[in-house]
């Protein structure tokens, strides 16, 4: 999709959000990879403050903030599903499954 935004006319100015086919919850993903690996996959969830003291080694605070508000506080919703893939590819995005199984070398 980047590349037709990129090199086709019409595009100019636009802002894109692509999503895949279906909304997918972290725990989906896991249980999708772990079916693709052919092997058990656990989540652990790190606690917060933990999380926030991590981050903030590396990430400006304006950054870790809005990482906290946007996932743990729940201002962004990005279980939406939008047609942008195949509205500008004529193409239907891919399933996460037929993804993480074309990239399962990358797994190890």
């Amino acid at each position: 999709m980047a590349v037709r935004a990129l090199v086709d006319d019409g595009h100019e100015g636009r802002v894109y959000t692509p999503t895949g086919p279906e909304s997918l919850l972290a725990e989906d993903r896991l249980r999708v990879l772990a079916d693709v690996l052919e092997r058990p996959l656990r989540f652990e969830a790190q606690p917060d403050d933990e999380a926030r003291a991590e981050m903030l080694k590396t990430t400006p605070v304006p950054y870790v903030d809005a990482f906290f508000d946007f996932y743990v506080t729940g201002s962004l919703d990005e279980s939406k599903v939008l047609p942008t893939v195949q509205e500008i590819t004529g193409v239907p995005p891919r399933t996460f499954e037929r993804w993480a199984r074309g990239h399962k070398a990358a797994f190890g």
